[in-house]
């Protein structure tokens, strides 16, 4: 009877090793954790607070320069971005999955945009997973390093996003599947 209790025990820690295991994907040494539990969650952030109007300006003169752009003085920013961290849930998905994801979130972007009166961009790393997918795509631009040193400072999450309105109100989160906050954002008063 003990022979059978052992041997049943053993097949329960192995079998929730392995369920504990496929939680994280291997990408180019990278171990990545692609669900979100409790190291995810804990990945998710957000910032927010008020520039002054010297500070605003010299970051919109910094985000012209690197997204090769000028803004209108009557719209708010909303930079969507990606880069290589170790919580990613995008990342198990399929190429086509991961296509119609990047199709979907220029989509909501521009609505939201659109909605709220801002523009969109987005911005990946060099090292990003997803960078075969951006390259084919207008919409997203290479960070030159600016985004990831200066405004995206945190690595733990591959997606997050960054607003700045006209009044110098700015909100930055990391995580995916973000546009519930963005909405939040745009219409907190």
């Amino acid at each position: 009877m003990n022979r059978i209790i052992e041997k049943g025990t053993y097949f329960i820690i192995i079998i929730t090793l392995l369920a504990c295991n496929t939680n994280k994907v291997i990408i180019n040494d990278t171990e990545v954790n692609t669900y979100p539990n409790p190291k995810y969650k804990k990945s998710r952030k957000a910032y927010s607070g008020t520039l002054n109007k010297t500070e605003y300006d010299e970051l919109i003169k910094k985000l012209e320069v690197e997204l090769k752009t000028t803004f209108p003085t009557n719209k708010s920013i909303l930079i969507n971005y990606n880069q290589k961290a170790p919580n990613c849930i995008g990342v198990r998905f399929s190429e086509k999955e991961k296509k119609q994801i990047a199709n979907n979130r220029i989509r909501i972007s521009s609505r939201m945009s659109s909605n709220y009166n801002a523009i969109d961009f987005f911005v990946y790393t060099e090292d990003s997973y997803n960078k075969e997918i951006y390259e084919q795509m207008n919409e997203f631009i290479t960070d030159s390093g600016f985004f990831y040193d200066t405004v995206f400072t945190e690595h733990q999450n591959c997606s997050g996003f960054f607003i700045i309105k006209t009044n110098g109100e700015f909100y930055k989160h990391y995580g995916e599947d973000y546009y519930s906050e963005v909405k939040a954002f745009f219409e907190k008063k």
